[in-house]
């Protein structure tokens, strides 16, 4: 009995001490250009857009990825709408400096639909 409960408690102690996943997704506004000022009584589930924001803390990263290859521009501002880094990339990383703490917008831009998200530090 008493190996029972030893292992049991180490068993709880290793699962206390696991670190969290330093990746959380970002959530994303998505906008289609061309039908903000379309009144439809339909009323149909959102579209996804097809890339997903990740932002990793340890690394003070924010990966973006999606499975198909668009022409998109993607912005990282800070409060004030300065552009901190700049992507034409699907596929990409982009670094957030050392030394800034506060909130940042995302802009993923196509030709035809916008996304938009916010992150704090």
């Amino acid at each position: 009995m008493k190996k029972l409960l030893s292992l049991l408690g180490v068993l709880i102690i290793i699962g206390c001490l696991q670190a969290n996943a330093a990746k959380s997704g970002v959530y994303m506004d998505f906008y289609k250009y061309g039908h903000e000022g379309k009144n439809t009584t339909v009323h149909r589930s959102p579209m996804r857009i097809p890339i997903d924001v990740y932002y990793d803390d340890e690394l003070r990263q924010i990966e973006i990825s999606g499975s198909v290859d668009i022409d998109v521009q993607i912005f990282l501002c800070d409060e004030n709408g300065n552009i901190i880094a700049y992507s034409s990339i699907t596929n990409t990383t982009l670094d957030i400096p050392e030394d800034y703490n506060g909130r940042l917008s995302i802009s993923i831009e196509c030709d035809n639909w916008v996304a938009t998200g916010c992150i704090t530090i």
